[in-house]
């Protein structure tokens, strides 16, 4: 009977236990529409994604930082520029500083031109030296000691397709073949030789002729008999064009002196240089029509006068003829020196 009394009180003591806990457990939330619960929070949720609206705002919101590399740079692209335009002019390496000025300077000269004119031009300035006093932006200021004298020389540099470039200045400004030869008639002669252009032969004065020949041209023989009859007295033309055709081997200058004698002798003085004398008659009979005796016995007198050789005083056909007759007594007569 005892034992079932304390059942009987634990069963109560129980029930008042579980009484207590039930009025102590927390109500559930309940939000106002539109609102929604999300977590312990009511607020909108418009695209349903289980985030409250206003935390997406300030989380787009959000600024988003990009990460940066600083680049540290050494020296300037000019500076390094500025470096070995004075290194290579230092070291007078012409060719090579040819390549380092801008494009429309270089289109004057080629590199082999310009390192002849430059070194002209810096045996004149007695240079020396050069050396980098600043860069400012694009305008590098050099140094240079040149003819006993120090002093300062700033230039611009202009950038083409992403290499920076020098203008000219200093003994660079004005490098020709004028400036660099002056009065010099071999400096022409040899610039024209590098350059390839004959028209500076035309500066070369007495040299001329010797440039012009280092071209493998000369002037025509049509040229050359102009200067010729360009004489003024006849008997020094005569000579020219009897002179000429000896050096040329051509009688076409002999053609030209005007009188049977002096045209048929020249012809003579040619015939001589080949030391043929039946070369005459060929020669008298060169422009179509056989030409007559005379014409070709004043060819073998002079042939006889330039030889020495009274032998081909034969060839001379007298034809009982007095005049014919009497060249051949007197080409047998001759005296030599």
């Amino acid at each position: 009977m005892e034992g079932v009394r304390q059942d009987v009180v634990l069963f109560s003591v129980l029930l008042v236990l579980s009484a207590l806990l039930a009025g102590c457990a927390p109500r559930a939330m309940v939000c106002a529409e539109p609102n929604v619960l999300i977590g312990d929070t009511c607020c909108l949720d418009s695209d349903s994604n289980g985030v409250c609206d206003t935390r997406e705002e300030v989380t787009e919101s959000v600024p988003v930082i990009e990460e940066r590399t600083e680049v540290v740079i050494e020296d300037s692209d000019v500076e390094k520029f500025a470096g070995t335009f004075a290194d290579t002019w230092g070291r007078k390496s012409y060719t090579a500083l040819h390549g380092l000025f801008v494009k429309d300077y270089r289109m004057k000269f080629s590199a082999q031109e310009f390192n002849f004119l430059a070194r002209r031009l810096d045996a004149q300035e007695e240079f020396k030296s050069v050396s980098v006093v600043g860069v400012e932006q694009d305008t590098i200021t050099y140094r240079v000691l040149a003819g006993g004298k120090s002093f300062t020389i700033s230039s611009d540099v202009d950038d083409e397709s992403g290499e920076y470039r020098q203008e000219p200045f200093y003994l660079f400004t004005d490098v020709s073949p004028e400036t660099a030869c002056g009065d010099d008639e071999s400096c022409y002669m040899s610039f024209a030789k590098i350059s390839g252009d004959r028209n500076y032969c035309d500066k070369a004065g007495s040299l001329k002729p010797d440039c012009v020949a280092e071209f493998g041209v000369s002037k025509t023989i049509t040229a050359k008999i102009d200067d010729c009859m360009s004489i003024g007295e006849y008997y020094g033309r005569a000579d020219c064009l009897a002179q000429l055709a000896v050096k040329e081997n051509d009688i076409e200058p002999c053609w030209q002196a005007g009188y049977d004698k002096q045209i048929f002798e020249c012809m003579g003085e040619v015939a001589a240089a080949g030391e043929d004398v039946d070369q005459c008659p060929e020669f008298v009979a060169s422009k179509g029509y056989p030409g007559t005796h005379i014409q070709t016995a004043y060819c073998i007198v002079a042939y006889v006068r330039e030889t020495a050789d009274t032998d081909a005083c034969a060839k001379i056909d007298r034809r009982n003829d007095i005049i014919l007759g009497s060249m051949q007594e007197n080409c047998y007569r001759m005296i030599f020196p």
